[in-house]
């Protein structure tokens, strides 16, 4: 079978405290947008995994995904899969955690749904903390690490212009460069709400904690974003914690312009345009 995996982006991004387990309590808005990695994936008589480039065996998601299904059904399951990434590495578009979530639906499909939605979600949260956000890829409140996922109704009404330039972030190197702010009065969610489609209110509102450190160590990063807004962008934000930055566009044709722009002016490793999605 084939699937798309996605990409998200993050409409705001509170690193709210640091844990004793080392890891960070996080409140953010995760919503798919148009860009997709695309997977194939067949039952086969050995294990064979190919992609367009290269991917560490011991760090790929698509076969730790299947390792898991495999030992918690107790099915040997012998695959052969094909991917193909559109979604860059070190993007802030969580392209890694939604390979892993196509896995484990097609596997879940291929073999006759063995697992219950808990066990599926549980799963995918020993994956990666965003990883149970894109079994159901649908626009949701996250907290927690990331994994306490609600759904959300809440959909962009704009045209959305997400880049990517020729930098990769670390995530370990984002969370050890950010301060986290703390709980705050009002929640994403809440103000997400509040603001609905008065994009061009979200400036200054909706925050990402990582873009000050990260646009301190990458300033490219920050300069897309500037242009943005000078292409007319009515809401612009950097991504997880970086690279890409995306921009809410009025029209389909000034977000084309502008991703002619950035081309012109920055080495890029992908540009992508999500339609809107009415209400």
């Amino acid at each position: 079978m084939k699937i798309l995996a996605p990409a998200k982006i993050n409409i705001g991004l509170r690193v709210v405290r640091k844990r004793s387990d080392r890891y960070h309590d996080i409140e953010t808005i995760f919503y798919p947008i148009h860009l997709a990695d695309e997977l194939e994936i067949s039952k086969s008589d050995k294990h064979e995994f190919y992609s367009n480039i290269d991917l560490e065996a011991d760090a790929n998601l698509c076969l730790r995904a299947l390792h898991f299904f495999c030992e918690r059904t107790g099915i040997h399951a012998e695959v052969k899969m094909i991917l193909r990434k559109n979604i860059p590495i070190g993007s802030g578009l969580g392209g890694g955690s939604s390979n892993a979530a196509a896995v484990l639906v097609a596997l879940q499909e291929l073999y006759g749904k063995p697992l219950s939605e808990i066990e599926l979600i549980d799963i995918a949260g020993h994956l990666g903390a965003d990883v149970p956000f894109f079994l159901k890829r649908i626009p949701a409140y996250a907290t927690g690490k990331g994994e306490v996922i609600e759904p959300l109704k809440y959909r962009v009404e704009k045209f959305i212009l997400t880049v990517t330039p020729d930098v990769s972030v670390s995530t370990a190197l984002a969370y050890s460069l950010v301060t986290p702010t703390g709980a705050k009065e009002k929640s994403l969610r809440e103000l997400l709400l509040e603001l609905g489609s008065n994009y061009s209110n979200y400036r200054g509102i909706i925050v990402n904690d990582f873009e000050t450190p990260v646009f301190e160590k990458f300033p490219v990063i920050g300069q897309i974003k500037s242009e943005m807004y000078s292409q007319g962008a009515v809401f612009s934000l950097m991504s997880g914690s970086g690279s890409s930055v995306y921009g809410f566009f009025e029209t389909e044709n000034s977000a084309i312009k502008a991703l002619e722009s950035l081309k012109e002016k920055f080495k890029l490793r992908a540009g992508d345009i999500t339609p809107p999605v009415s209400r």
